[in-house]
């Protein structure tokens, strides 16, 4: 995300990471990612049940998501193995506008199911042509 911030300040477009970590963790993923993003601690998961978003032991842990973990640590990535929090809590990426309009809303079947940031640049070009996108 961090290599599109350019992309995003174009379309006026400000990035919210929500996590439902404590203040320590969130300070040391800030420090470890440097990601000029803002984040909202959200240990209650308020904003995690305002979106519907859900809880899955199974998915959690599919073979998908070890998959993608294993790959991400062969490219020299770092990835934390200690859960923080809950470790079955499935998060998502949503895009509001600032009419405080849902342009997009994709809850995440794994936690390491993400939109590419190509699908997260042409919903706020079709939004801002006025075109409401689907979830996906």
């Amino acid at each position: 995300m961090r290599r599109f911030e350019d992309e995003f300040s174009r379309r006026r477009t400000r990035i919210l990471l929500i996590s439902f970590a404590d203040e320590r963790w969130g300070r040391a993923f800030l420090e470890e990612t440097e990601t000029p993003f803002s984040l909202l601690l959200d240990p209650q998961l308020e904003v995690y049940r305002a979106y519907g978003l859900g809880r899955s032991a199974l998915r959690s842990y599919s073979p998908s998501t070890i998959w993608t973990y294993l790959k991400a640590m062969a490219t020299g990535r770092k990835v934390r193995m200690t859960p923080q929090g809950d470790p079955h809590q499935m998060g998502g990426d949503f895009l509001v506008g600032a009419d405080r309009r849902l342009i997009l809303a994709r809850p995440s079947r794994t936690p390491a199911d993400r939109p590419d940031v190509a699908q997260l640049l042409a919903a706020l070009d079709s939004d801002s042509q006025g075109a409401a996108p689907s979830a996906g």
